[in-house]
Formats: structure tokens, C-alpha cells, sequence
């Protein structure tokens, strides 16, 4: 195999050289895009302040690195928020690596998982949990796959992955072999949810490429010098699609399903409905590739429309080196865009909503170009941190060539913006610890950690401490809404429709999203501290329309298809 060639694009790593020249000697093009989104607002607007260290929650990735630049070493790793023990309280799950070549006696380190004891006090079970992991694992999915009222864990990884059923208490038992999931290709993020409508969750899985440290081609940097490689360098995997028998096994239906995409490098999958008729839909953000959006026809039977829908690549016609992915009404008018990370100098892309199920590349308008360009992005959530009724971005970012020396950025800040009525707007970092910090930020969970209602995060990366961000942010009324339907689980590509102040609030149950990591599924609204969220609209996955009415001065709610406010 030969070296790194540079002039190689069109993928996750090829560009950054050829890029970093344009984006030095092309300031003048980029602030013409959107000169407003250069604004910046200060960072008292919204305080995550990281609490880990405090809270008990020590842990590093182990990349397991040999100074070889193994590609699997700087993809890692995902969190997820899930309740393990039924209290009530949101538990952090943390995705571990290492090593690469095994060692005689020495075994992979496990994934982590901490114990929420509340008030921001955490306790390592990770001994007792018995959910290590797979070996050198990478994301992870949460989802009650057996309907016992417990949620369970999905755990992939490079060289395996791991289906573990929660035995309550924060114990669990490895089913992996029993339930028909056992794999050797690399999976990266999954997500779990009622595809077919049966009552019980199926499995989605993205798979990478095929990465053997023993015949992988030597590649470098424009130097001479070595480097990672990038994916086109080895084969793709195809991802699967398991439908759930409701008997605690698993079946792959991905090709009867019409899910194919031999040259697709899959990173993360999101599900939620996206093209208006109710039923939850498949993107799967395709690493070099064009992304994949896949609309439910129901009968878990798919059909690709990604080029149709306009979401298959950027406003200019290029395939993205999509690694996370977000979904929210960013702009206000009831209609769900879709944000996909991206490659340094190509910029995080927001398909805005057009309605009909189209979209058109919105980054420009939405403020995202000109903020996101000088920066590789990968873990992205929307939540409404500030409690203004707009959902807000954060963005944990990092790059994939080591080529610090060349004056390329290889560690990176990670990013929060306001959205002020449908702008995005940068937040000054200030001297906020988190924010002015630069590091290989990877994973990002979005939820309530400590109770009081306003959505919490917590964000990985491959060379610093997991950050534990507590929203501290000046904000007002929050309500809780937890979405049940008819299986029972949470109700994956439901629409929520809330009049709030004068506004129609829109909010949609997603699964999967960001990188590699799971965040809660509930949903927090805003609401003036002096008015109340008196009737809530639902569209539920099954079609129907259902009104509820809330207590007076509720704090959260559980809305149960066709079975009232709980």
C-alpha cells in the first residue's frame, strides 16, 4: 500500500491539508456566508459547569495505543444515560477501549458505569454490574428489549459487541450469544425502537470498516511522517437491522427490510419520524459517503430517500464525513431539522425542514457555517439549556490527524451556541474550564442528572477526564415529559405539539443521535415560571392524535397512549 495521498477527498480524513490552506487564506469568503453568526453572547447565558471530579466520576478512555496510529484508537468512545436500578435517577454508562494487540494476562478494561446516588454524588458498581463491555468496545444503546420494565444495555465495539439484560439492582446478565447477536464486524452506534409496530424494540446497528492492525497499510501525513489512515483505505461493513421475535431473540432482516448499503462506512443512526407521517424513520450518517435516510412504509419495510429528501449530501453537492448526528425544531415553525457533524473545513450541515418530507442545507442562515468550519465535530446534542424555549447546541469536537506540527489543530474546544429565535450564536468561553479547554471530544448525552428538571450533559474524549456538565444556567420553569406507548417503552418518532406563552413548542422522542452515546429520551420543556403547560398535544408512532391535560404546577408527567396522564 502506498502512503497517504493527500489529494484523496471526498471522506472523513483526506482533506485536512488541502482544507486548512483554504481555511487560512479564505477569512474574507467565510465571513461574507453569515457575518451575523461571528457574534458571540456571553457564558453566564448557559453554564455547564463540569462537576466530575467532585461527584466521583473518575474515568479515562483507554485507547490502548501502541504509537502505531491504529484507526480504532482515535474513534472512541460513547456514554449513555440510562436507570439502571429503577430509582428514578439517571446512571452514566461509560464505553472503555484497549488494548489493541491482546496481551498474555491482561484483560480488556471494562466500561464503567457509576451509580446516581443524587445530589450530584456518584458510586462506581462497575465490579458488580457485570457489563463490561465487548472487547474494545465503542458505543452503546439503551432499550428494554424484553418488556420486563427495565431498561438494558447495547454495547458495540471493534472487535465484538454485547446485548446485556438488566436483572435490577444495577446487575446484569450477558445474553448476547442467546438473544442471536453475536458479531465480529466493528459496530459503532445502535438504537433501539418499534420499527414494525409489533409492541416489541428492534435493533439497529451501524458497522465501520474492516481494521486488522496486522495487514493495515502504512499512511502519513503530507510530512513523510505516520498518520491514521482513513476508512476508504479498508473495506466497508454493512449495518443490520435486527428485528425483535418478542421471544428474547433477534433476527437480521436488514436486506428483506431494504436496508443496503455495501460502500456505506456507518457512524451513527438516529430514529425518529422525519418525513411527517407519524412513523419513526431510520438516518444513518455514512462516514465518506452519502448519508442515509430511510422512510418507513411499515411491515418493517424501508425505502431509501435520502438523494430525494435532499439530506444524501451538503449544499454543494458533497458527501459529508457525517459522524454525529441531532434532531430538533431549531427554527421554530414546527418542523424538525436534521444536524450532522462534519470534517474540519467542511462545517457541521442543518437540513432545514421544508415540509413534505424535503430539506435544503440550512447551515449558512442557521448560523452553523461560519462557526463550525475551523473545527471537526463529532458527539452534537439540542437541548434547551437556558430554559428560553429554543433549543440550543452543544458540540463536542476533535480532530483525527495527529498533525499538530504542520499547524493543523488536532485537540479542539468544545462548542455550546444559543439559539436566539432560529440563530445560533457561539458562546463565549470565557474562563469557563469546559469550555476553553481543547480536547478530543467524542461522546455526548443529554439529561437530567440531578432532579430539578433542566437537561444536564455529560461528554467524552479519547485523551481528558469525562466532563460531567451540571446546567447551573439562569433559567426558568422546566416540565418533564415521559412518553409511553402501547408496548409500554418509550414512544420512539412520537411529536409532542405544546402552547406555551403564545408559541408552539414542537419536540420529537428520538433514538439514537449524537456519537456512539444514548441520551434520555425524555422531554424537557421550558415554560414561563408564570404560566403552566395546560394541554399537550401527542402524535403518536401508531397515527392517532391524543390531547392530555396536565396537573396544575406539574413539574413531570408520563403520557401513556390512550391511557390518560400517569
Amino acid at each position: 500500500m502506498v502512503p497517504w495521498r493527500q489529494a484523496d477527498v471526498q471522506c472523513l480524513f483526506g482533506e485536512a491539508a488541502m482544507i486548512r490552506r483554504t481555511l487560512t487564506f479564505s477569512l474574507t469568503a467565510i465571513a461574507i456566508t453569515t457575518a451575523w453568526s461571528r457574534a458571540v453572547v456571553p457564558p453566564e447565558s448557559i453554564r455547564l459547569v463540569d462537576v466530575a471530579a467532585e461527584s466521583g466520576i473518575r474515568f479515562r478512555f483507554d485507547t490502548g495505543s501502541r504509537n502505531k496510529h491504529d484507526l480504532p484508537e482515535i474513534m472512541g468512545g460513547g456514554v449513555a444515560l440510562i436507570d439502571v436500578d429503577g430509582d428514578g435517577r439517571l446512571d452514566i454508562y461509560l464505553c472503555n477501549g484497549g488494548p489493541i494487540v491482546a496481551e498474555p494476562g491482561r484483560a480488556d478494561p471494562p466500561c464503567r458505569l457509576f451509580l446516581n446516588l443524587g445530589n450530584w454524588r456518584f458510586r462506581n458498581i462497575t465490579d458488580s454490574a457485570n457489563a463490561p463491555g465487548p472487547s474494545y468496545a465503542m458505543g452503546v444503546a439503551v432499550g428494554d428489549f424484553d418488556g420486563d420494565g427495565k431498561e438494558d444495555l447495547f454495547v458495540t465495539g471493534w472487535r465484538d459487541q454485547r446485548l446485556y439484560k438488566n436483572l435490577g439492582s444495577g446487575r446484569f446478565s450477558d445474553v448476547t450469544a442467546k438473544a442471536g447477536l453475536s458479531s465480529r464486524l466493528w459496530s459503532t452506534s445502535a438504537a433501539f425502537a418499534d420499527l414494525d409496530g409489533d409492541g416489541d424494540l428492534d435493533l439497529y446497528v451501524c458497522n465501520y470498516v474492516d481494521y486488522n492492525p496486522a495487514t493495515a497499510p502504512f499512511c502519513a501525513a503530507p510530512d513523510g511522517k505516520p498518520d491514521f489512515c482513513g476508512p476508504e483505505e479498508f473495506p466497508a461493513q454493512p449495518d443490520r437491522l435486527y428485528r425483535n421475535n418478542g421471544d428474547g431473540t433477534f433476527s437480521d432482516v436488514a436486506d428483506d427490510a431494504g436496508i443496503s448499503d455495501p460502500e456505506g462506512r456507518g457512524l451513527s443512526v438516529l430514529i425518529a419520524d422525519m418525513v411527517g407521517d407519524s412513523r419513526p424513520d431510520l438516518f444513518v450518517a455514512n462516514d465518506g459517503t452519502a448519508c442515509r435516510l430511510y422512510e418507513n412504509l411499515g411491515g418493517l419495510k424501508f425505502q431509501e430517500v435520502g438523494a430525494k429528501a435532499g439530506v444524501a449530501f451538503d449544499g454543494d453537492g458533497q458527501s459529508l464525513a457525517a459522524m454525529g448526528l441531532a434532531l430538533g425544531d431549531l427554527d421554530g415553525d414546527g418542523r424538525v431539522e436534521i444536524f450532522v457533524t462534519n470534517f474540519l473545513g467542511r462545517s457541521t450541515v442543518a437540513f432545514q425542514n421544508q415540509g413534505e418530507g424535503q430539506f435544503v442545507d440550512g447551515s449558512r442562515r442557521l448560523g452553523l457555517t461560519a462557526e463550525t468550519r475551523s473545527i471537526l465535530g463529532f458527539g452534537i446534542a439540542l437541548a434547551d439549556f437556558d430554559g428560553d424555549g429554543d433549543l440550543d447546541l452543544l458540540q463536542a469536537n476533535g480532530h483525527v490527524l495527529d498533525r499538530e506540527r504542520l499547524g493543523e489543530p488536532f485537540a479542539m474546544k468544545p462548542l455550546i451556541m444559543k439559539n436566539e429565535r432560529g440563530h445560533l450564536i457561539r458562546v463565549s468561553s470565557g474562563s469557563d474550564p469546559f469550555l476553553s479547554s481543547a480536547i478530543l471530544g467524542r461522546g455526548v448525552a443529554v439529561g437530567d442528572l440531578d432532579g430539578d428538571g433542566r437537561p444536564d450533559a455529560v461528554v467524552t474524549a479519547i485523551d481528558a477526564p469525562v466532563a460531567v456538565l451540571k446546567n447551573v444556567s439562569d433559567s426558568g420553569r422546566f416540565v418533564t415529559l415521559d412518553l409511553i406507548g402501547k408496548s409500554r417503552r418509550p414512544a420512539v418518532g412520537a411529536t409532542v405539539r405544546v402552547k406555551v406563552v403564545g408559541r408552539t413548542i414542537v419536540r420529537s422522542v428520538v433514538a439514537g443521535g449524537s456519537y456512539l452515546s444514548a441520551s434520555d429520551r425524555k422531554i424537557y420543556l421550558a415554560t414561563d415560571p408564570a404560566h403552566n403547560v395546560d394541554e399537550v398535544e401527542v402524535t403518536w408512532p401508531s397515527g392517532l392524535v391524543e390531547r392530555f391535560r396536565l396537573p396544575k404546577k406539574s413539574l413531570s408527567a408520563r403520557l401513556v397512549e390512550g391511557n390518560g396522564v400517569r
